[in-house]
């Protein structure tokens, strides 16, 4: 009997480390990172960034891997804003102009309590 218990919490035991390994590895956090890391490798940066005031289009960036939620350098504290880097469509119309590639990508931040749209425009028109 005492062979049985033993065995018992031994299975227990490696059912546990088992979960905790699973639950580590394929968490929905690190399938996320492994997701990011797969596309900005492979060069899968076609969102589109759209910053509204009073249901207004006011900016628009093209070709933006992904937003980032900024952190505070010394206390790991969340800040109140997003980031990333694109290419900031001047006229507004959707297009990737020479004159709006030429500038490069651009950084820029959006504070959490603006009206933006992020998506995937799974193809950007270039001229």
């Amino acid at each position: 009997m005492k062979k049985y218990i033993i065995l018992f919490f031994s299975f227990l035991i490696i059912l546990l480390v088992l979960f905790w390994v699973y639950r580590l590895i394929f968490s929905p956090e690190r399938l996320n990172i492994i997701g990011r890391t797969v596309e900005t490798t492979f060069g899968l940066d076609n969102g589109v960034v759209e910053i509204y005031s009073e249901g207004k289009l006011i900016k628009r960036f093209l070709k933006v891997e992904k937003l980032t939620t900024a952190y505070g350098t010394y206390k790991n504290e969340v800040r109140p804003y997003r980031f990333g880097y694109g290419y900031i469509d001047k006229n507004l119309d959707g297009i990737l102009n020479r004159n709006e590639k030429r500038l490069g990508k651009v950084y820029f931040e959006i504070p959490v309590y603006s009206t933006y749209i992020f998506y995937d425009a799974k193809e950007t028109i270039e001229e």
